[in-house]
């Protein structure tokens, strides 16, 4: 048996081999395509050659030659098309030289297969048979070097300053170069000198399988083959997606990102991140991340929405990308603002007596003062229809003024409990502004007052703080749950102090009760939802739950240390926004 059947027979089952395994991790993805018909031509090359080494005549072999030339025919279009799709975005005059590319491959495969100009005769030689080139051959050639070059450019062109590219480049290189390089001289350059030596132009193109299979296992993905998006289940995602490269351009998104966006899906390619999604820092996500932002769209404006950032590594635990995911929280932001504002008249409700008796209190004096006045105006009229003209009227004058001036103080009382209990009532837009946390703090200790007052001595220890960035309502919200808390705590007569600092960074906003405590068993359930430590009926177990998942939204956190008999401290704890 010929001994040189080994070479093109062992590249031919090869180039079979790693063909039929790159196109079974991603059949769809263009450039699978292209790498697994590249080896899978080199694979048919193969076999023609190991037939025609073995062929009895001239005729037979040079009708295999032939009949080869599908196998190797469209190297270079082929090699084009694989880089042009890797890279999302190529140069316009090589996207218009593919079509025009694969045209001048069909003819020159029509020549080669009837024609003498591309082998033009048949050799006996020392292991076979081997094909003379004609004429038209070198012109092939060139248009080789020359297509599947223009491709390389494209896929460097992409890599270029990437941390992956830099490690994957030169897989990238060999890849293709030793196919152009050993193929073309073996198989091209020195036939047309005249120059015979075993053709190596198959196993060439077994070895650019080999070292794209090779890097798909060393880096968990390949630059010339990069199957790692699951392109099918992505597209069925309903939370938009998307694979962003490490300088935060979109590289891959889903149909979702795109619906969501109001954007054809085409134009969110290579677009940066932060178009989207402003004030984003995407040099914080080396690490997983989840948050709350807003997201721009096209069409709907701005709008609510839960994003995930995860870093995407290769098996080099090198950064290569990050994944986004984008889930639409209009519906939850809609149901959350509904269920704040039940929790606020829940607070309010639990607050009903103590503000039904501040508001009583002025109504009374205001009555007795009006049925005073109505008594005095009473006699002044009667007075007057007598012809009379009492002493005590300049007296009568200035006690009615006095009743006035208390009346409509009372009066001024009561709308300000009102405006209070109303504004805090209110669901307010959720936008977030600078405010002052002093501020916040009284505005809910006076919607609080009522039930206060004749019990609980407050004690106010504030610092000049920075302003705070957040929803008015939703802190005011967080702060009244934990005053009314902290009254509810006490037993009997005690201390409430309201302490603000700012230390760390962080502004920090403490309510200290001296009431009962929270046994350490109960501590670690005090932010779970329907928890709560009060008398039934007294209580919905919302009220710390919802303070906690307010403040999470904020940056912060709220930390607790109670003991029983010696009262709790709750704090909360805001980041300072930045300048």
């Amino acid at each position: 048996m010929n001994p040189y059947l080994a070479l093109p027979l062992g590249s031919a089952l090869a180039c079979m081999a790693f063909g039929l395994l790159i196109l079974a991790r991603e059949p769809d993805a263009t450039t699978h395509r292209c790498a697994g018909a590249l080896l899978l031509g080199g694979a048919w090359w193969g076999i023609c050659e190991a037939l025609w080494t073995l062929a009895p005549d001239a005729e037979t072999a040079l009708r295999l030659v032939r009949l080869s030339t599908p196998g190797w025919i469209a190297v270079g279009p082929v090699s084009m098309h694989m880089f042009l799709g890797q890279e999302k975005r190529p140069p316009t005059w090589i996207r218009r030289m593919l079509l025009p590319s694969y045209a001048l491959a069909l003819l020159f495969g029509i020549a080669s297969l009837f024609l003498p100009q591309m082998a033009s005769g048949i050799t006996r030689v020392r292991w076979g048979w081997s094909y003379e080139v004609g004429a038209l051959y070198p012109v092939w050639l060139a248009f080789t070097v020359l297509t599947a070059s223009a491709g390389v450019f494209v896929g460097l062109r992409g890599l270029r300053g990437s941390p992956a590219g830099s490690r994957q480049g030169p897989w990238v290189g060999a890849g293709v170069g030793v196919p152009l390089l050993i193929g073309s001289t073996t198989d091209g350059l020195l036939p047309a000198l005249g120059v015979e030596l075993p053709r190596l132009g198959v196993l060439s193109f077994a070895v650019s399988g080999a070292l794209i299979t090779l890097s798909m296992r060393r880096f968990g993905y390949s630059l010339i083959a990069p199957g790692s998006f699951a392109g099918q289940i992505l597209q069925a995602m309903p939370e938009g997606v998307a694979l962003a490269s490490p300088d935060g351009r979109i590289r891959l998104a889903n149909r979702s990102l795109a619906a969501l966006l109001g954007t054809p899906l085409g134009e969110l390619l290579e677009q940066p991140v932060g178009r989207f999604l402003q004030g984003l820092d995407l040099s914080l996500a080396r690490e997983p991340r989840e948050l709350e932002c807003e997201i721009e769209t096209r069409s709907a404006g701005r709008l609510p929405v839960a994003l995930s950032i995860a870093p995407l590594r290769d098996k080099q635990d090198e950064l290569i990308g990050l994944v986004l995911v984008v889930r639409d929280l209009r519906e939850v932001a809609s149901l959350r603002s509904r269920l704040l504002t039940s929790a606020r008249l829940a607070a309010v409700g639990e607050l009903a007596a103590g503000i039904a008796h501040e508001i009583n209190n002025p109504l009374a004096y205001i009555g007795t003062n009006l049925r005073s006045l109505r008594e005095q105006w009473s006699r002044l009229a009667d007075a007057k229809r007598n012809g009379a003209e009492p002493i005590e009227w300049a007296d009568l004058f200035d006690e009615g003024v006095e009743m006035l001036d208390e009346s409509l103080e009372g009066v001024e009382r009561a709308a300000a409990i009102v405006r209070d209990v109303r504004a805090f009532s209110h669901g307010g837009s959720g936008e977030r502004e600078r405010l002052d946390p002093n501020q916040l703090l009284e505005r809910a200790l006076r919607v609080a007052e009522p039930q206060l007052r004749h019990r609980v001595s407050v004690e106010r220890h504030y610092a000049m703080l920075p302003p705070v960035e957040g929803a008015r309502r939703e802190l005011e919200q967080v702060f009244l749950n934990l005053i009314v808390n902290a009254a509810q705590s006490l037993d009997g007569p005690g201390t409430l102090r309201l302490r603000t600092a700012l230390c760390d960074g962080e502004i920090e906003i403490a309510v200290i009760d001296s009431g009962r405590g929270i046994p350490p068993a109960l501590l670690e359930r005090i932010f779970d939802p329907f928890f709560t430590t009060k008398p039934v009926g007294e209580g919905t177990g919302l009220g710390l739950s919802i303070s906690h998942e307010i403040v999470r939204r904020h940056g912060g956190r709220i930390d607790v240390v109670s003991e029983p008999g010696r009262g709790t401290e709750v704090t909360v704890r805001l980041p300072v926004p930045s300048c």
